[in-house]
């Protein structure tokens, strides 16, 4: 099977720990290439994985003629010279999430960069691929709990007391709403199939410059539902997610714990059942899947102007509605 080189920008947790390994498993990926601005970490780092070449410097592996594409997993305020930098290089390109910590503006600029250089681009939202979220959906789809009335998101951990951590650093764009408040934006959207018109949203912050440690909001859909979501970096741990329709109740706990056995209650006409879903390797399947429409030359299965616009587009009203304490139309 045809394979493409992939190299990688920075020595991350989330690499070492999920993106690299599913690389290898990937059928039609090869670790190719890492780097890190420290030379004795970016060989190590290559030593461990197997990976062909390590690079002291990110420019050195972009200049790598056999690195075909690219995983981003930088601090937030890194991702769009990255990205342009990647994009200019000629190399496909997988970012973290959020594709920009600070507004769709950014966003936007990533994306003409990548059109104009035509390589493809896209968001790592990896849950995406997995196999018992596309489950959920088609079962909310299908009408088994009625209509989605509203949506209960909580993704909740605690990190405040971890020093030199980087998602509480505000000049790396860190905070709760773009490390893990993005996840329940993404998760109201994709189950509710539409934008919300209307957000409000509050954040606690120690001062006013620094990141948000916490944050609550609301978001309003058309024919009266809602989501109600709470995403937080000094709470105790929560990760649940519940659907309320006008016909039963899927509640699911630990849902962004993305745990090896999942399951959900259903409830509804005075019954309970457990439904068992399938978990699968979310981070190989979006490997996968990147790399197929790359080397198939076919759209991405997760599309910057259609869903990364789309999650930051709320984003950006979440934090104007924390700033301004209003309801920000969208």
């Amino acid at each position: 099977m045809q394979k493409i080189n992939w190299g990688i920008l920075g020595c991350a947790n989330i690499a070492r720990k999920a993106v690299i390994p599913a690389i290898k498993k990937a059928d039609n990926s090869k670790l190719w290439a890492v780097a890190s601005r420290n030379s004795d970490k970016a060989i190590e780092f290559a030593k461990k994985f197997g990976a062909e070449k390590a690079y002291s410097a990110y420019d050195k592996l972009l200049a790598d003629p056999e690195v075909e594409a690219v995983y981003i997993p930088l601090p937030n305020s890194l991702h769009k010279k990255w990205v342009l930098k990647a994009a200019a290089a000629g190399k496909h390109i997988l970012c973290e999430k959020p594709l920009s910590g600070k507004n769709i503006k950014e966003a936007a600029e990533m994306l003409r960069a990548a059109k104009k250089n035509q390589v493809k681009l896209m968001e790592a939202f990896m849950y995406r691929f997995q196999p018992f979220v596309i489950e959920l959906k088609k079962t909310v789809d299908k009408g088994e709990i009625g209509q989605l009335k509203e949506i209960q998101a909580d993704f909740a951990f605690d990190i405040s007391d971890r020093q030199n951590e980087i998602r509480l650093n505000p000049d790396l764009d860190g905070g709760a709403l773009n490390d893990i408040g993005c996840y329940t934006v993404n998760i109201s959207r994709y189950l509710m199939g539409e934008m919300p018109t209307r957000v409000a949203n509050f954040f606690e912050q120690k001062t006013a410059a620094g990141v948000d440690l916490s944050g609550s909001g609301t978001l309003f859909f058309e024919g009266g539902r809602f989501a109600s979501i709470y995403y937080s970096l000094n709470s105790y741990p929560k990760k649940d997610l519940s659907l309320i329709g006008t016909k039963g109740i899927i509640e699911f706990p630990d849902f962004f714990d993305w745990k090896a056995e999942n399951y959900y209650l259903l409830k509804k006409a005075g019954q309970e059942e457990k439904i068992k879903l399938e978990t699968g390797p979310q981070y190989q399947l979006e490997i996968e899947a990147f790399t197929r429409a790359v080397l198939k030359q076919e759209e991405l299965p997760l599309k910057v102007e259609n869903e990364s616009f789309a999650n930051l587009k709320v984003m950006d009203a979440l934090r104007e509605s924390a700033a301004l304490a209003k309801v920000i139309k969208i």
